[in-house]
């Protein structure tokens, strides 16, 4: 994991969460977590699930399955206790079974009142998410040690996950500031592609790589002027 979030996961939380710009590792360091959630619990003897929910999910290849595919292939203990298949994942082999679920909470977000057991919940891509589906979608989570987990790009400062989670003040929630200095991992195609983002369009690069928030340029043609 990159350092900085090894506090995030330690110790006990209802919410836990990342936000800040592209490549800092935010939603594949969020994946293998999950996973390791998962096997924690099946090997423990508890059954249920991971619900993973993004705002805007029309297939499964809108969906996390294959972060979260990637996740446990490349880590090999993980590899060992999964059953990976084309439109799941599961533990195996284990005195409990933990299987994850994958939901567009723009069109689905009535149907997560009738989801069974859910563990642990974790939308990818949160910036858009309503406060309605926001509403309806926390108190699904039933089980005394069940968690939400929020990853995002932040765009603006009225959104309702901005306003709902990192502006709260609740020592319930652990949530961090992460960008790609924070990856000990960061791709070198990437950096190559920050640099040319920074010389190239310096308007939308605190916004890309930075975690800022978005920024309106208005353009004003001073030759129409009367």
């Amino acid at each position: 994991l990159p350092p900085k979030l090894i506090p995030v996961f330690a110790g006990e939380a209802d919410v836990r969460g990342a936000y800040g710009g592209r490549g800092s590792g935010k939603t594949r360091s969020f994946a293998k977590m999950s996973a390791v959630r998962a096997y924690m619990w099946a090997a423990a003897g508890r059954s249920g699930q991971i619900l993973c929910g993004r705002q805007f999910m029309k297939t499964l290849a809108d969906s996390s399955l294959e972060e979260v595919k990637q996740a446990i292939k490349g880590t090999p203990w993980l590899a060992a206790n999964f059953d990976i298949g084309e439109t799941y994942v599961r533990t195996k082999g284990l005195p409990g079974e933990v299987y994850y679920t994958f939901m567009g909470l723009d069109r689905n977000i009535d149907s997560v009142k009738s989801q069974a057991r859910i563990l642990l919940c974790w939308v990818d891509e949160a910036e858009p998410v309503t406060d309605e589906a926001w509403t309806k979608l926390i108190p699904t989570l039933r089980e005394e040690d069940s968690e939400l987990w929020v990853t995002w790009n932040p765009e603006r400062k009225t959104s309702a996950t901005h306003k709902r989670f990192r502006a709260a003040n609740d020592n319930r929630y652990k949530i961090v500031e992460l960008n790609f200095r924070d990856n000990p991992r960061f791709p070198a195609i990437l950096e190559r592609q920050r640099q040319r983002d920074m010389r190239e369009r310096p308007d939308q690069y605190a916004h890309i790589w930075e975690g800022d928030f978005v920024t309106a340029v208005v353009s004003v043609n001073f030759s129409a002027a009367p």
